[in-house]
């Protein structure tokens, strides 16, 4: 995951700067969430499209409930679209979300050998669309920029549902400039913090 870079002026970069700097919200309570990870898992383990659907729904509805925006609608789809360069995986699609439909599309098999997606990736994949929605329509970030504190709130909210502890995203810059450059999981660091969080 890469954040997007920073508008240069005006409103957009004050958004961007907003969005960057809360990296924390109120979360749910866990307990009310996490036997519909185990729907989204039962589901996925049965390659259930139908069940899949009503659990991720619920989920939608439980978290805009609790947040007091309207529940997104929700459309489960098939492979991954995808681009190849010289025959490999180069790019693929997992979820998007459309503002002005306020609608999350989920795509449920794998790009290249179109298996079942991972029921973690899929509880990802949709936290990472709600974070959109919440975004437009309660903190006010209309343009909802993929920051480094878009991807905190959406990682907080994953680790509340799934029952793990919370740790943060360790980062590193992408180009020269700190202030203008585009930032990157620093995946080894992360998984450390895990690792200390999980072990604690």
């Amino acid at each position: 995951m890469r954040t997007d870079k920073r508008p240069s002026r005006g409103a957009p970069s004050r958004e961007y700067d907003a969005s960057n700097g809360q990296r924390e919200i109120q979360m749910p309570p866990a307990a009310a969430l996490r036997h519909l990870f185990k729907d989204i898992a039962e589901a996925t383990d049965k390659e259930n499209a139908e069940k899949l659907k009503k659990a991720c729904g619920e989920l939608l509805s439980q978290l805009s409930c609790f947040y007091g925006v309207s529940t997104p609608s929700l459309k489960l789809l098939g492979p991954r679209p995808h681009s190849t360069l010289e025959g490999r995986l180069a790019d693929e699609l997992f979820g998007d979300y459309s503002r002005k439909q306020a609608r999350i599309r989920l795509w449920t098999r794998t790009a290249m050998k179109k298996r079942w997606t991972s029921s973690k990736t899929t509880l990802s994949t949709l936290c990472h669309e709600f974070m959109h929605h919440l975004d437009i329509h309660q903190l006010g970030f209309p343009h909802s920029f993929h920051t480094r504190g878009f991807f905190e709130r959406t990682h907080r909210l994953y680790l509340t549902i799934v029952g793990h502890p919370c740790y943060p995203i360790e980062w590193r810059p992408l180009g020269t400039s700190k202030s203008g450059a585009s930032w990157v999981i620093d995946w080894a660091a992360t998984n450390r913090a895990k690792v200390r969080a999980l072990g604690s």
